[in-house]
């Protein structure tokens, strides 16, 4: 039974589905038809382009078909200062962040691009503050381990890797003390896992991460990809047992979330880009 229906008595025969989607969507006879329609990836873009609304698809519900609205147009030199502007925050208030704002957050990456649109990642949101906390001692004693096994006499490392060491110590030395340097006490994990074997799922929990990010900078709130987490926990996985996540997945990316205790006054620069133009 076909997915795609076009209603001819609708169709203006524009051919903007055709040039959307020229895999599935063919003009015979004056008609527009479809083909092999198994390997259609709901995508969208065949019901979002036609200005008729002359096609209807089983497993796209046309009620999340929404107008564009006029006011979602954001002008180029906003957009660019609004990118400069965000910031990595490791100054969080204790202000917990309402459960309706990270729905918010979690709703907008699953409009970020994926590969073949596999929309393959899933989340993972963590306000359990002793959770956190043992997340973060557990991040902390991995890199202390760390740094004393790779502090060993006559063990040569790489320059790349000695960069790094002071962080992994004072990961340690933090946690001693009593204090966060894992995720400075934020009131919020977000964690995005994916299929391990998928060649998109790193680039699809990236970009969401992205969409996230920059969408928690639009409502005020403050992130930081935390780095030391991912890495931990890829290697030792009984860090994050808690989180039940499935055997064949990788946690690809984590932030935190809050509100920051910190405004920064002004933008900072950044290195010239290394570009080679052909």
């Amino acid at each position: 039974m076909a997915k795609i229906t076009i209603d001819v008595h609708k169709c203006l025969l524009c051919g903007d589905c055709l040039k959307v989607c020229p895999t599935i969507f063919f003009l015979e006879e004056g008609q527009i038809i479809t083909k092999e329609e198994e390997h259609c990836t709901l995508c969208g873009h065949c019901l979002a382009i036609c200005p008729a609304e002359a096609i209807t698809h089983a497993d796209l519900p046309e009620g999340e078909f929404l107008p564009l609205r006029p006011d979602s147009q954001i002008s180029p030199e906003a957009l660019y200062f609004f990118l400069r502007s965000r910031r990595s925050c490791r100054n969080f208030r204790p202000q917990k962040v309402p459960q309706e704002v990270l729905e918010k957050l979690i709703d907008i990456a699953r409009y970020a691009p994926t590969g073949h649109n596999s929309q393959n990642f899933e989340f993972i949101v963590i306000q359990d503050k002793e959770l956190i906390q043992k997340l973060a001692e557990r991040t902390a004693i991995f890199f202390g381990n760390l740094y004393k096994m790779l502090s060993a006499p006559g063990l040569a490392i790489p320059p790349w890797l000695a960069a790094h060491m002071r962080g992994f110590r004072l990961n340690y030395e933090y946690y001693q003390q009593g204090k966060d340097r894992i995720f400075r006490n934020a009131p919020a994990l977000i964690i995005i896992h994916a299929p391990a074997a998928n060649v998109s799922s790193a680039q699809n929990c990236h970009l969401a991460m992205a969409h996230i990010m920059l969408q928690a900078q639009a409502m005020g709130l403050g992130t930081c990809i935390i780095g030391y987490f991912i890495t931990a926990a890829e290697r030792d996985p009984s860090l994050i047992k808690e989180l039940e996540i499935p055997k064949d997945h990788k946690i690809f990316t984590c932030c935190t979330v809050g509100y920051p205790a910190l405004v920064f006054k002004k933008l900072v620069p950044r290195n010239p880009p290394k570009v080679r133009w052909f």
